[in-house]
């Protein structure tokens, strides 16, 4: 767990200049090593890898959430950092469309993946309580995002990390923080955060 969650992102952020390029491609090999690990575990139960079917109370959760947050962080971001403001889908419209496509793939599934479907499981006997797994995951969620060079991109990372945590708890479904996760990415790269969730080379 230290090697993966502490060391591997701590190595990338030192030397982010030399691995930028690959930063996608070390992630998606990290959650295709994950997904290996899980599917020979006898103990692993697969439906929650395809597990659609999840309550419509979480799904209700999800927008109850959404909708106000991030109307309030819309607004907040006009008046603090109004040049970031819609600047993707209005002046890198080829790029905002690519990450939105690409982004779920790429990004949001092998992270869902490692973060909640393998940490939860894999760490369970380290960690019996899930609401610990839960607050360590959040954490190393959090500090996994240091590889941006920013603390914008940490904070959301922490909150989002809590957020997809608990979903999981409650639906013990992948598909489901997959879809709130590309949910929240995507409005993240829409309305001006996605400036601090790209890789910035020194």
């Amino acid at each position: 767990m230290t090697v993966i969650f502490c060391v591997l992102p701590l190595s990338v952020y030192m030397l982010i200049g030399e691995v930028a390029s690959y930063l996608m491609v070390m992630l998606f090999s990290v959650g295709v090593i994950c997904l290996c690990v899980l599917l020979v575990d006898k103990q692993f139960n697969r439906q929650r890898l395809v597990n659609w079917r999840f309550e419509k109370s979480q799904l209700i959760s999800c927008l109850s959430w959404f909708i106000p947050l991030s109307v309030l962080m819309s607004i907040s971001l006009y008046f603090i950092a109004p040049e970031e403001f819609m600047r993707w889908p209005m002046q890198e419209t080829g790029l905002w469309l690519t990450t939105l496509i690409v982004y779920p793939i790429v990004s949001v599934i092998p992270q869902e993946l490692i973060f909640r479907t393998f940490f939860f499981h894999r760490y369970k006997p380290l960690l019996p309580s899930k609401y610990t797994r839960w607050g360590v995951s959040t954490f190393l969620f959090g500090l996994a995002h240091v590889v941006y060079g920013n603390w914008i991109a940490v904070i959301l990372s922490w909150c989002g990390g809590a957020l997809f945590g608990y979903r999981y708890i409650k639906t013990r479904s992948t598909p489901a923080v997959v879809l709130e996760h590309t949910l929240w990415g995507s409005f993240l790269f829409t309305v001006g955060f996605g400036s601090y969730l790209v890789v910035a080379t020194r």
